[in-house]
């Protein structure tokens, strides 16, 4: 009986802990980076190594940081796919992936192999495209998601909670990448699915 014990303990030991995630999703400016930033600090007052990524196409804020739409910027690394997430993890404990639509479907097996690993995830991005579609990866990870952060910003037509990206310039590209002078936030009545 003792000896199984300890065989028990050891497998205890051995095996890692599985991770968490967390998914922040939601239309632009839901506040998504700026609730990113928030647990981040906290995190690392709590003594955590913090792995904040940021993809190359995100260009917005320039490369080596992340911007929430308020203007704060935090210190991040350029991540160029989706393949390279778990590399880039490797000294921390926590890692947090903002503006997660630019790498797609082939974040969620990343995703898996950090949680096998016992991290902590967070993974923050647009949730659907300026047609209302859905945008990877986040229907996969929605679904192994420990906590999902749904956030809304305030619709510019009416003022009801926005539940949409609306795009105001005309582009057959599903990645533009932009800020106020292409989007706008819109609730379910207000949103149309071609540029008005």
């Amino acid at each position: 009986m003792q000896h199984n014990a300890v065989q028990m303990d050891r497998v205890q030991q051995e095996t890692p802990k599985a991770g968490i995630l967390e998914v922040v999703c939601g239309p632009m400016f839901a506040g998504k980076t700026a609730f990113l930033m928030r647990h981040i600090v906290e995190q690392q007052q709590l003594g955590k190594v913090v792995c904040v990524l940021q993809p190359a196409h995100d260009t917005r804020s320039g490369n080596g940081s992340i911007r929430a739409h308020n203007g704060k910027k935090m210190p991040a690394q350029t991540v160029e796919a989706a393949e390279h997430v778990v590399a880039l993890a490797a000294n921390a404990s926590v890692v947090v992936i903002d503006e997660a639509h630019f790498l797609g479907g082939q974040l969620v097996e990343p995703c898996r192999e950090l949680l096998k690993r016992g991290y902590r995830v967070m993974v923050a991005g647009i949730d659907t495209d300026h047609l209302g579609d859905a945008f990877e990866p986040f229907p996969a990870l929605c679904s192994m998601a420990h906590a999902v952060h749904r956030l809304h910003g305030v619709c510019t037509q009416c003022g009801s909670p926005s539940t949409h990206t609306a795009r105001l310039v005309q582009s057959e590209d599903r990645f533009l990448v932009g800020g106020a002078e292409s989007y706008e936030p819109r609730c379910g009545s207000c949103f149309k699915r071609v540029p008005q």
